[in-house]
């Protein structure tokens, strides 16, 4: 399973700005994730994302392309987009899906851009990507690091987000992406399967 870690994927001005115009937990068009499986907040639509944030996006998009093949972003950012974490938030150990639920997608690629300017690894909130590299005994940890994007195949990688500390009262902000390839009959789950409780979720 190859994972790329990109640092500085775009311009730290433009990490800047997405930061500065990032909406508050009382924004109207998240959608709040809490359950057994995790706690977080997820943007719904790619028109109602603040310019800045979508600028970052669309140069992350670029930023990505030598990593992914013949694979393509989805620029409607179906599950992807604006991702925010609050205090104690977490995401459990997961695989992320695989097959679009409307198009003969499927998903070939994962990625996460941090944007948070003051991260530190007591503030938790850090991206484990389970046994990574190949061969390897141990996992891969990636604490927050504003500008660094994380790309992983998505097929049968299991990972998680560990806890975001209370300490701090500090929301952890990234930036999510998926690149897909066509494919007509895709077998596999259009959701997120959890490892402990089996549920399922975008």
């Amino acid at each position: 399973m190859t994972v790329e870690i990109i640092r500085n994927a775009i311009p730290r001005s433009l990490c800047l700005a997405a930061e500065a115009a990032w909406p508050g937990a009382d924004w109207p068009f998240w959608h709040r994730y809490n359950g057994a499986t995790g706690d977080k907040f997820g943007s719904l639509d790619r028109a109602r994302l603040p310019a800045a944030c979508l600028a970052a996006l669309d140069a992350l998009a670029l930023a990505v392309v030598p990593y992914i093949g013949d694979s393509f972003i989805d620029y409607d950012l179906h599950a992807a987009g604006m991702h925010m974490m609050p205090p104690g938030g977490f995401l459990s150990p997961h695989v992320d899906a695989e097959c679009h639920p409307i198009r003969p997608w499927r998903r070939t690629h994962s990625i996460v851009m941090s944007v948070n300017s003051t991260w530190c690894k007591e503030m938790g909130g850090t991206l484990r990507l389970e046994q990574q590299p190949e061969g390897s005994d141990e996992d891969l940890l990636f604490i927050p690091k504003q500008g660094q994007a994380v790309v992983f195949e998505t097929a049968g990688q299991l990972h998680e987000v560990l806890p975001v500390s209370h300490a701090f009262s500090t929301h952890r902000k990234t930036l999510a992406l998926f690149a897909w390839r066509q494919e007509s009959d895709c077998n596999g789950s259009s959701s997120a399967t959890f490892q402990e409780t089996n549920q399922h979720e975008n």
